[in-house]
């Protein structure tokens, strides 16, 4: 399906204690938690697998909040050397976030996908620059966006 799309829709259960230090904004925790899964010997780094081999990760906690001032439309991009990214969900009720879609499409293209903030969770694998695709994240315009973002190469 990745290859297909470009893009797909997956799950990774996550302890429910990221709920409560999501909900408290303890962002270390949050941080070490998910360093700890993308390890080499971690969960997550050994379930992503299934989509491309990869050895490297970055991660960042990207958090979108329409309250904001400077809450505005990303600039489309590819993430240039690497071969995929997740967007995987830490938003305990995304049904009360408004924007925050992510745009996603074929390099030169002007027709776009726009994939919603999926369940605490759920993630969005997509391809990068490589397999010529790009993507940018839509303004937040009501709610709060939390997403664990991870580049692998």
């Amino acid at each position: 399906m990745l290859k297909e799309n470009g893009y797909c829709l997956d799950s990774f259960t996550l302890d429910p204690i990221v709920k409560e230090w999501v909900r408290m904004d303890e962002w270390q925790k949050v941080d070490d938690h998910f360093k700890q899964l993308l390890s080499p010997s971690g969960d997550l780094f050994i379930y992503l697998q299934k989509y491309l081999p990869f050895t490297q990760v970055e991660t960042m906690l990207a958090v979108r909040d329409s309250q904001n001032d400077w809450e505005e439309d990303g600039i489309w991009h590819d993430d240039g050397s690497r071969q995929f990214a997740i967007s995987l969900s830490l938003n305990e009720f995304p049904e009360n976030i408004e924007g925050g879609k992510l745009g996603f499409r074929k390099i030169g293209s002007e027709t776009m996908e726009l994939i919603s903030t999926p369940k605490f969770g759920e993630m969005i694998v997509f391809l990068s620059g490589l397999y010529g695709y790009e993507h940018r994240i839509h303004r937040v315009t009501k709610g709060r966006r939390v997403i664990l973002v991870a580049w692998f190469s």
